[in-house]
Parts: C-alpha cells; structure tokens; sequence
C-alpha cells in the first residue's frame, strides 16, 4: 500500500511538471523567451533530470542571447552606445551563469558588437582621464568590469591612475577638513572615500552625537484577560521587544548618542471563552406494525412520534486587542493605536443519527493568534514608517545642504531619489546618490 501511495505521489510531481514545460513550450513557441525559461527552470527545480525541460531552457537561453546581440546592435546603430554597452555587459555575464557557449552566426554578431564595444570603452576611458571628477572613472570601470577584464583593458587604464588619485586626494583633503562630531555621517563616508582611494586619513573619533539616541526606555502596560494560560500571554512582551529592535536599527539609533528615547506601550488584551452544556431535541416519525385489536390476525402500520435528544456544547468567544505607543522623537509627538474586537459563536457534539441527518460537529473557535499578530505586525510597520518619516522632515526639509553636506548625506540615507540630495552630489563628484552608493556603500 505504502508503495502504491509513493508512486501516485511521483506521478503526480512529474504530471505537475510536465504542465511546467508545457507551458514554457507554449510560451517558446510565442516569442517569449525569458517567461518560456522561467518555466522550464521551475520544471527543473521540481525534476533536475527532466531532459525536456532541459533542452527547452537551453533553447530558450539561446533565443534570450541571441534578441539581446539584436538589442545591443539596434543600441549602438541608434546613438546609445552606454546603452549597447549595459546590454552587452548583462549578457556576458548571463552566458557565464548559463555556461553558454555562442557559436555560428550568434559568435559572430558577439564578436563584432565586443569589438565595437571595447573602442568605445577606450575612447570613454580617455575622455573620463580628463574630467575634473575621478569618481566618474571609478564608477565607469565598477559598471563595465566584466567588458573591460574580458577586453583586457586594465593595465591600458591604469595609465590614467596617477591623475586620478591626485584629484581624488583634493577631494579627501577638502572633506576631512569639514568632519566634526556633529557631522557624523560625512564623517563615515569621508574614511570610506578616502580609503577607497588609498589615502586613509587620521580623523578625531566621534564621542558624542546629541541629535541621537543611545538607548531606548519602553514602558510596557498591559492589560490581559485570557481563557487559558497560551503565547498570546507572550505575543505583547514580544511585540515590545520587536519595537526596541527596529528603533535601534533605524537612523536614529547611534552608539555615541547623547538622549535616552522614551516609550510608552499601552494594550488592553481579552480573550474570552465561554461553554454552556445544552440538551437538543429533534422530533421524527417512524411506522410501526401493531396488532389489530378488531382483528387480532392483522396488523396495522401506525406513525408513531418520537424524540431524538442529544447533549451539544455551545460555545461564545469574546476577543478584544487595543494597543497604543507613544514616544517623542527630535521633539515630535508619534503614537498610533490598533484595535479590533469580536464575539464568535460555536458549537459542538459527538451526536451521530444519520436518519436525521445528525453527525459529529467539532467546535471552529477563533485564530486568535493570527488576529494578535495581525494588528500588532501593523502597529510595528507604523512605528518603524513614523520613525522614517521623521528622520526625512528632519533631515531634508529646510535644512538641506547645510553643514558642508551633512544633511545632505542624512536625507539620502531615507530619500536617494531627492531632487537636492542628487544635485548636490552631482556638483560635488559628477555622480548621483545611488551611482555614489554603490561606490562607497553609503
């Protein structure tokens, strides 16, 4: 028998899976390569030796090479050779994931757009040796690293390393001079800069941050009703410990900070299961063969009425969660409150009388425990979004640009996308926050 069932339970995997590549194939057979290989790759993941599934995700990677050497071409022809060169790129590193070897007419398209693709990485090269901002040369050689190590173009462009390293030197030089305690985030960035470059600098520690917190002091007060001892007793206590987490990885937590953040926890928790034992009662007709009394010898069907009775539990649950923070950050108010409440009638019995339509009932009580977590998890994702929010009224409104750059860097760690965060960044290394970020891990 256990046989039977592991071999039905096969049979079904592999019919699961056969719809898998059916589908990939059908969507092969549209022109849609890349949806055609995600199916082939969940087929594979459900059966690895499943050689149709195999060869269609092959075919499939194929096609996506091959259309992506047309889009480079279109690119390149259009005017747009950083575009050319990004789709190439990808590609490249596509192939060595997919250990696909192009050949035929696709190697030869490949082969002609790298060669395109590696003059224009020289003329780039030279033409960024020359701009005012190094770090636009460093992000060049960070985006195009796989064209450029397989065109073997290190060494041609170390030959601008020399001009490069002086500017970024200036720029060092004049960032470590605007560090102080208050600056604690240009502070940060200026030893990654400068150490990016080779030109570690002796900056003065940060002791204190007085526009930060160092500790968190909740203040818990609960209030709690429950039928019985279970984890819904745990879930507020673990709820105040998450809220101390995510305060202290957000942005306003720092080790040298100078202020203890106060919060209080309020919640009024019940839970309540009430079961009363009742007697039911169905009525029923049966026909029962009597002796005739005029006629002894005959007999005579006769309805006869008849109770069924039954004992049946009826339950009532009460559930009520109300909670609240409250605390005051950079000297704004943030509270919020959730709650939700239900009374939720059941029942239950073991009666069985399949004449009457009577079977066995079992009581569906309330997931109080998906309904706690629920309301909690939202007043998390509040505090953590108040504490966002602050930080950016704070930090980019009004004060941007301010302090050498300072709040600049503290907006872009919430907003990278802000308008001024980008210009300024642009002024002062000719790259914008996010392309600054992926150099710097900002």
């Amino acid at each position: 028998m256990r046989n039977v069932f592991v071999l039905s339970m096969l049979a079904l995997a592999l019919s699961g899976c056969k719809s898998l590549v059916e589908k990939g194939d059908n969507l092969f057979q549209a022109g849609m390569y890349s949806q055609s290989a995600e199916y082939y790759e969940r087929a594979l993941k459900e059966d690895p030796h499943d050689i149709e599934a195999q060869k269609g995700l092959m075919q499939a990677r194929n096609k996506i090479l091959d259309k992506g050497l047309i889009d480079v071409r279109m690119l390149r022809l259009g005017g747009n050779p950083t575009g050319a060169a990004l789709r190439l790129e990808s590609l490249l590193r596509n192939q060595i994931e997919w250990q696909i070897e192009p050949f035929g007419p696709i190697a030869n398209t490949q082969n002609e757009e790298i060669d395109y693709t590696t003059q224009w990485l020289k003329a780039r090269a030279a033409q960024l040796g020359q701009s005012r901002f190094p770090d636009q040369f460093r992000f060049f050689e960070h985006r195009y690293a796989f064209l450029i190590s397989n065109a073997q173009l290190h060494s041609q462009f170390s030959t601008y390393r020399a001009a490069l390293q002086n500017k970024a030197h200036a720029q060092c030089s004049r960032m470590s001079t605007k560090v102080n305690d208050e600056r604690f985030f240009l502070r940060q960035f200026t030893e990654k800069y400068c150490m990016a470059w080779d030109l570690p600098q002796s900056l003065e520690s940060i002791s204190h941050d007085s526009s930060r917190y160092s500790s968190i002091e909740l203040t818990p007060r609960f209030k709690v009703n429950l039928h019985r001892t279970s984890r819904q007793a745990n879930s507020l206590h673990t709820s105040s410990t998450k809220l101390k987490k995510i305060f202290r990885e957000s942005l306003w937590y720092s080790p040298v900070g100078e202020k203890t953040f106060k919060l209080n926890f309020d919640a009024s928790l019940e839970h309540i299961r009430n079961a009363k034992l009742v007697s039911r009662q169905t009525h029923f007709t049966l026909t029962e063969e009597k002796q005739s009394k005029v006629d002894p010898s005959n007999t005579l069907d006769i309805e006869v009425k008849k109770a069924y009775s039954y004992p049946v539990t009826e339950f009532t649950e009460q559930f009520s969660i109300d909670a609240k923070y409250a605390g005051t950050v950079a000297q704004q108010q943030i509270e919020f409150r959730v709650d939700d409440s239900q009374t939720h009638y059941t029942q239950s019995h073991q009666a069985d009388f399949p004449q009457l339509n009577i079977k066995p009932v079992k009581a569906t009580f309330l997931d109080v425990d998906a309904k706690l977590d629920k309301q909690l998890d939202i007043l998390q994702l509040d505090f953590k979004t108040q504490l966002a929010r602050i930080w950016t009224e704070t930090h980019c409104n009004g004060l941007i640009g301010t302090q050498y750059g300072e709040y600049i860097l503290r907006c872009g760690k919430i907003a990278p996308d802000n308008e001024f965060v980008n210009s300024w960044f642009k002024k002062q290394f000719g790259l914008n926050y996010q392309e600054m970020a992926a150099l710097y891990a900002l």
